[in-house]
């Protein structure tokens, strides 16, 4: 049973401390107990040297009885130390007693497996002992059998050599029969040669005949594929003839009618010349016709709005009438500029005064490709943009690009090669250089 000191303190402090307050309390009291008796002060003086003295010896004691504590202190701890130790190898003698069992229990086994072993070994060795006697037997009788063969060996022996002399007679034959054969082999060898030599010949013109077949079926599809690309386009132009044939049916009938009233006033004059229609009048006729035509806000492109104006022009230029002329004319066109075409400058270039049909559609063009399109160099580049689509016809392209090259030269080279860039792979192998002309 292991020793608790911890109830013990750890040092005496607190008693020296008594001590020392002791003897001052005594000094205190003895001098206060002084007086002038002087029996009484050697009493006193007595009993305090007697209390100093057992003071003393009770601090002597406190100091002896802290060294016993502080040793037995130290065995206590050395006791704890051989218990643990104790502890320990308990542990370990147990550990190497379950050790030593395991081991056993494998020996045991081991031996057993050993035993099993043997026994097996044992009953396979007189199995071997059995198999041994009738391997012995067996080849008692395959010596018998042996001895039968080669008797049989030797009457085979005798056949052979039989046979060999057959051999030989058939090979003396064969000889003759292959020297017999060769002449006629050589001469089938030559008829072979020959037939494959035509053979050959033949399979070369047919060869031929092949490629020139599949030549003609090539020219032939190609042939075929013009006729189609033909025929789409023979169809396209007379959808476009029939589609501009409608779209100027108006005009065509409006000009008809001015050629029928200009036909009339030739061959009917006014009995009084001077009385003659003035530029009041024309313009009084022609009133009707020009409003029909709504005023110009870009809504089309220059050239086709001004041949609609012209063609009423025509009418009035029918009358006769000397001051209807190029200038008359181009106020007409600026009056019916609106939006941001109006108003008309009075030059366009500087210096330049738009007072003809020319100059105002020169200015014109100006104008609307400056509104819609802006510099040349601009309408170009969105030019290169454009594409003649799978889904076009001439109609349609033409009407989407028409407005890229108002104010582009007809030989603009830049112009001409993003042209030709346009169109399908098809169509430009097959298309030939014509005129250098948008």
């Amino acid at each position: 049973m292991a020793l608790d000191m911890t109830h013990l303190p750890s040092t005496n402090t607190p008693v020296f401390n008594l001590i020392i307050e002791m003897r001052a309390n005594i000094k205190i009291l003895g001098d206060s107990a002084r007086g002038d008796n002087t029996l009484l002060r050697d009493e006193i003086d007595n009993l305090q040297t007697q209390t100093e003295l057992k003071l003393t010896q009770i601090q002597n004691g406190c100091y002896t009885f802290e060294n016993e504590v502080t040793q037995l202190r130290q065995e206590v701890i050395n006791l704890k130390d051989i218990n643990l130790n104790q502890q320990e190898l308990t542990n370990e003698l147990g550990t190497l007693n379950e050790t030593l069992k395991e081991q056993i229990d494998d020996l045991t086994d081991k031996n057993e497996t050993i035993q099993t072993e043997m026994d097996e070994k044992t009953r396979l060795y007189g199995q071997a002992q059995d198999r041994l006697d009738e391997c012995r037997e067996e080849n008692y009788h395959l010596s018998q059998s042996l001895e039968g063969a080669h008797e049989d060996i030797t009457e085979s022996e005798l056949v052979h050599d039989k046979l060999n002399q057959k051999l030989r007679i058939l090979g003396l034959t064969h000889i003759a029969w292959r020297a017999r054969n060769l002449r006629q082999a050589q001469i089938l060898n030559v008829e072979f040669n020959t037939a494959r030599t035509a053979w050959r010949n033949q399979r070369d013109r047919n060869r031929h005949i092949t490629r020139e077949l599949q030549n003609c079926r090539s020219h032939g599809r190609n042939l075929q594929n013009d006729k189609v690309l033909i025929e789409f386009w023979r169809d396209r132009i007379i959808l476009r003839y029939e589609k501009w044939k409608n779209k100027t049916h108006g005009a065509r009938q409006i000009i008809n009618n001015l050629n029928q009233q200009i036909f009339a006033l030739q061959n009917n004059p006014l009995a009084n010349p001077i009385n003659m229609a003035g530029i009041q009048d024309v313009m009084t006729s022609m009133a009707p016709l020009l409003a029909q035509i709504p005023q110009y806000i870009g809504q089309e492109p220059p050239d086709d709005y001004i041949n609609k104006v012209i063609q009423v022009f025509s009418y009035g230029t029918g009358l006769g009438v000397g001051a209807f002329d190029d200038a008359v004319k181009a106020n007409i066109l600026k009056s019916k500029m609106s939006g941001k075409y109006a108003p008309v400058p009075a030059q366009h270039p500087v210096g330049t005064n738009i007072d003809t049909l020319a100059r105002f559609r020169a200015w014109l063009r100006h104008r609307y490709h400056e509104l819609t399109l802006g510099t040349r160099q601009a309408s170009l580049t969105k030019l290169t943009q454009e594409k003649f689509l799978p889904t076009d016809i001439p109609e349609t392209y033409e009407e989407r690009i028409r407005l890229l090259l108002l104010q582009t030269p007809n030989d603009n080279d830049d112009a001409l090669a993003i042209l030709w860039n346009h169109l399908p792979d098809e169509l430009f192998s097959r298309m030939e250089m014509g005129p250098q002309r948008i």
